[in-house]
């Protein structure tokens, strides 16, 4: 008989939902969004099942031996997703959007208008590759669901917020994947 504990992975992804549904909170609520403690918690409630899940000490279904080429994949998307994620250190983060703030659209917001949502559904993927967690990758078509969700509360905020401006830049870049090519440098034109 399965037990529930704080460790099974069900009770973790539950905590990481609940964790996410509080985040709507934040960038949908104009009042509740400007609170910083609740955006801490909701980030603490989201994030900390999601790095546990994959750890061997959670009793799960697993890929074992986990092999190297899996390993390596999950390194190269767990590195990719932190990548995305590093627009953190240019934004307030864990509150709504606020007119007072600039809109940020250039670095990776010029490519994705969500950098860190790319980055939160994402780097679990590659960090359960690396672990064999089969729970963890099953997730993360729910994750994507919970993002787009989160996305699309938070772009009302956006639009209300800046408005037009925002509009003009929803009609530009893309939400949350981004377009082939877009890393590549512009080659200069030739005459």
């Amino acid at each position: 008989m399965y037990k529930y504990s704080l460790s099974t992975p069900w009770f973790l992804a539950f905590l990481a939902a609940l964790g996410w549904g509080m985040g709507i909170g934040v960038v949908g609520s104009r009042s509740l969004g400007r609170r910083l403690w609740f955006g801490v918690v909701m980030l603490i409630l989201a994030e900390v099942p999601r790095l546990l899940l994959p750890l061997p000490l959670v009793s799960q279904p697993r890929i074992q031996p986990v092999p190297a080429w899996m390993i390596a994949l999950g390194a190269v998307i767990l590195a990719g997703s932190l990548y995305f994620g590093t627009p953190l250190f240019h934004i307030v983060p864990l509150t709504a959007p606020d007119r007072r703030e600039p809109l940020r659209t250039d670095g990776l917001y010029a490519v994705v208008r969500h950098p860190l949502m790319l980055c939160d559904v994402f780097w679990p993927l590659g960090w359960s590759l690396i672990w064999g967690s089969g729970i963890g990758m099953a997730l993360t078509p729910a994750w994507l669901l919970l993002v787009w969700v989160l996305i699309h509360v938070e772009e009302e905020s956006l639009v209300r917020e800046y408005g037009e401006v925002y509009r003009q830049y929803q009609s530009q870049v893309p939400r949350l994947f981004p377009r082939p090519g877009v890393f590549r440098r512009k080659q200069p034109s030739q005459n």
